[in-house]
């Protein structure tokens, strides 16, 4: 039955690879930007300690890179309620290490800059993440996977309708490219 739940979370989000061992979405999470952390430790790139983060994330995203010993760089919105592309493209640098972006956004829109901004992310060296609480709103028309994104967590509560809180194998699953 995990391994169905595996398979069945690798073919929604588009991801190479899941883990259904964190308990709840906030430990998976946390899971995804230690995962962050320790790949570019393995590469020996222990410079990057920053982690870019729009206003429009979910409300989690900072304090978990901080968590992670990250220090949050906040990117205002623009205009249209999406990321600010001129203030994004200003924070990237050698000492960013990810981008936490919730897609849709806590605005509950689609980021519809979404290919440029993972396409700059990837050019910095740095590694995208996104938080998968709001999935739901975007199941069978966009696999965060396939659009670039390394890392990203399920909430599956707010999914799939499981229980809030209830933890467990498959209650915050983290989903990995390559």
């Amino acid at each position: 039955m995990l391994w169905e739940l595996e398979q069945a979370l690798i073919e929604i989000s588009g991801m190479e690879a899941v883990s259904l061992h964190p308990a709840a979405g906030a430990q998976g999470e946390l899971t995804g930007i230690l995962m962050i952390r320790a790949y570019h430790r393995s590469r020996g790139d222990v410079d990057r300690d920053e982690v870019l983060v729009p206003d429009s994330s979910h409300g989690t995203n900072p304090a978990t890179a901080t968590m992670a010993g990250f220090r949050t760089i906040t990117i205002p919105s623009a205009d249209d309620g999406g990321v600010d592309v001129a203030a994004f493209t200003a924070a990237l640098g050698p000492k960013t290490a990810a981008v936490m972006i919730t897609n849709p956004s806590t605005l509950g829109l689609f980021e519809s800059r979404i290919g440029e901004l993972l396409e700059a992310v990837h050019a910095a060296g740095a590694l995208a993440y996104m938080d998968g609480a709001n999935l739901n709103a975007i199941l069978g028309r966009f696999k965060p996977g396939k659009a670039g994104f390394d890392v990203m967590h399920i909430n599956t509560h707010k999914t799939f309708s499981t229980p809030h809180g209830g933890g467990g194998p498959g209650a915050g699953p983290v989903g990995v490219g390559d």
